[in-house]
């Protein structure tokens, strides 16, 4: 308890986020698809830290699909030679403890990286490590955009993306971080919010937003 009220109170320009992004075989972790690329990139205090940045092609053990491959360009090819999720557990865990983790959609990321290093200390890491999810964030402080994809919100804000690779882990990682700071700084001068537990109710709300929305789309 004394853990979770401290970091509700923990202020946002001393904190360290991690913004964090993975490529995969397929959609479905249970399906028995894996990760074929893990991005990160640091943010602290309102910084975007480009020096620290984490970008890993990780070797599946398996085929990767046609669909998959037209997506993210990752061949088997391409990772043939690289080691497989359990070598670089470390590099991750090492890169992400003691920080929050954002992404987008990142219930995605973390189930994968939970199923992929099962029983590692970067499953345990991934299981404590307290969350951000850039999309119910930015339907907590904007309630009625008619969409929540990524290349949506960048383009509706002007976040720039021409710089970076859709669809490679580093590369959406590096767009997910920029919406984040245009997220925290509209949640600071607009909001008045300057502490993590601001942030997370404003990802409460988010959520219920969101799960209304997709429930009103499922109906339209």
């Amino acid at each position: 308890m004394e853990n979770r009220k401290a970091l509700q109170e923990q202020t946002i320009d001393q904190t360290i986020f991690t913004v964090l992004d993975t490529e995969t075989t397929g959609l479905n972790v249970n399906e028995g698809h894996k990760i074929v690329s893990v991005g990160a990139i640091k943010i602290n205090n309102y910084q975007l830290s480009e020096e620290q940045t984490l970008d890993e092609l990780v070797n599946p053990e398996r085929d990767i699909p046609f669909a998959s491959r037209n997506i993210h360009y990752i061949t088997e090819d391409k990772v043939k030679d690289k080691p497989n999720i359990y070598q670089i557990e470390k590099k991750i865990n090492d890169f992400i403890k003691n920080t929050i983790l954002v992404g987008h959609n990142i219930d995605f990321d973390i189930g994968f990286i939970k199923k992929n290093a099962a029983k590692s200390p970067l499953a345990i890491t991934i299981k404590k490590i307290a969350n951000i999810d850039t999309i119910l964030l930015t339907a907590g402080l904007y309630p009625s955009l008619e969409s929540y994809e990524l290349s949506f919100l960048c383009n509706h804000f002007r976040i720039k993306t021409f710089d970076q690779v859709r669809h490679s882990a580093l590369g959406d990682a590096i767009i997910t971080a920029r919406l984040f700071l245009f997220l925290l700084n509209t949640a600071k001068n607009r909001n008045n919010i300057h502490s993590i537990g601001g942030l997370i109710n404003l990802c409460k709300q988010g959520r219920q937003i969101h799960y209304l929305m997709k429930d009103f789309n499922k109906i339209h």
